[in-house]
């Protein structure tokens, strides 16, 4: 749902020495709700030490060069470390599909700039719509439910962001990029964004609304799926992904609470705030702590096969009903990442191929990760935890979903937490049209990184 830098919840409880034997399902799984969030802090930042790595090699925290400000406070590395093999024949022999030298990556399948671009440029006001409801909140965002005052069933979710925490925050290219790309993409699994606006305080998009809720809660409540229901919604996601990685867009926040169930019972992806256009590699730290690839953790630089591997935490979790990798505190998640042990509970059971499905996904070599080698995707989808899977008909929603969620209209918002409705003051052009600006406000900094909208 909304981006947010919130610090990570410390209430979590922790698995502690119990992993030294069996998982253990957490006493209050159902309350686990995670924020994710951009780690640019006012600091270096040391992540924790993975196996074999020596205290002397140990660098600062890598900051994506394009995403912070001029500050000294902040340590940024001027050239990226490079971790990967030198040669084109250590590639060959891998199999992989990482570029051996840095900075020339793979072209994309498809160039994204060539896609139409399917906004509404005109006919339409942001006071042409009027509040419903909130569907949820962040430390920067809010999405609201909005109905078309000409239509008595048209609705859709209007994410609302304040331009001076987008400033404050460093999210200035994220958001631009988040509208850039759902502008040009359209896929029956990722939500649709129909237009952007902008007022004196704040920018706007209108997307699709998806009412079944988040998949997130829809687990909560079943503890845990079973390997037929985790396989239709691991394959919808996948489908997903490759689509998008087909122009080189990598999604790095994968997690129940980004997934969307629609009216039918498919899974839409939303959130597109960390969503990043790479032909190679990028440095930025950014994500939800259990969910994070060890080559972010330990600032190697990370591409499409830290999607992947959320893949592996994602089918973990609903097999399950919690994280692989998990604990009080972020940094103590990390070291259980970077340590790479998967330990299965005693219940639910789970069967032999899905654990290893699992296992291919959270490969710590990425070179070796189901997903990422010469395969790609297909190598996914061949995959026999799969088999059975008419990936056609599924991209097509002609297959029956597990869970249909009950609505009884348009604006039903029976599957979102109950919010306040938001004080009109925070959202002047929402609920009246705006003078002209002054001739002082006209200069304000803010309004010109935010042009596109």
């Amino acid at each position: 749902m909304p981006n947010s830098v919130a610090p990570h919840s410390s209430s979590r409880p922790s698995l502690g020495t119990d992993l030294a034997v069996v998982a253990k399902r957490p006493s209050n799984a159902s309350s686990l709700r995670r924020n994710s969030h951009p780690m640019v802090t006012d600091a270096p930042i040391t992540p924790p030490l993975s196996p074999g790595r020596s205290t002397g090699s140990l660098d600062s925290l890598e900051i994506d060069l394009d995403d912070v400000e001029e500050d000294e406070s902040i340590v940024v590395d001027a050239e990226p470390r490079y971790s990967g093999p030198t040669v084109d024949n250590q590639m060959q022999a891998s199999g992989t599909a990482e570029t051996p030298v840095p900075g020339k990556g793979r072209p994309p399948l498809r160039a994204l700039e060539d896609e139409q671009v399917h906004l509404q440029k005109t006919g339409v006001k942001l006071t042409d719509f009027e509040v419903r409801g909130t569907l949820g909140t962040g430390t920067f965002a809010r999405v609201l439910l909005v109905r078309h005052r000409g239509s008595q069933s048209n609705c859709y979710a209007l994410k609302v962001l304040r331009k001076t925490e987008i400033v404050r925050l460093r999210q200035v290219e994220h958001v631009n990029a988040e509208r850039y790309i759902l502008s040009r993409v359209h896929h029956p699994f990722v939500v649709d964004l129909f237009a952007t606006y902008q007022d004196s305080l704040n920018v706007y998009m209108l997307m699709s609304y998806v009412p079944g809720g988040e998949l997130f809660n829809h687990l909560r409540r079943a503890r845990c799926f079973s390997p037929d229901v985790t396989r239709f919604y691991l394959a919808t996601i996948i489908l997903a992904l490759k689509y998008l990685h087909s122009f080189n867009i990598i999604y790095r926040d994968l997690k129940p609470e980004n997934l969307l169930l629609d009216s039918r019972g498919y899974v839409r992806l939303t959130d597109f705030g960390f969503a990043k256009i790479v032909d190679d590699r990028t440095w930025t730290l950014c994500g939800t702590p259990e969910y994070l690839a060890p080559e972010i953790i330990q600032s190697d630089g990370h591409g499409k096969a830290a999607d992947w591997w959320a893949c592996g935490i994602l089918c973990y979790e609903m097999l399950v009903g919690f994280p692989p990798f998990f604990d009080e505190s972020p940094y103590g998640i990390y070291e259980k990442i970077l340590a790479g042990k998967v330990q299965w509970p005693q219940t639910p059971q789970v069967d032999p191929l899905s654990k290893g499905l699992v296992k291919s996904f959270l490969n710590p070599d990425r070179t070796q990760r189901l997903g990422n080698m010469n395969g790609g995707p297909q190598d996914i989808l061949d995959h026999p935890w799969f088999k059975g899977v008419d990936w056609v008909a599924l991209e097509r929603r002609e297959i029956a979903a597990p869970i249909i969620p009950h609505t009884s209209s348009g604006d039903d918002m029976r599957h979102f937490l109950p919010h306040p409705p938001p004080p009109m003051a925070e959202m002047p052009g929402l609920f009246r049209e705006e003078l002209p600006p002054t001739l002082h406000a006209r200069f304000d900094p803010s309004a010109y990184q935010f042009m596109e909208f």
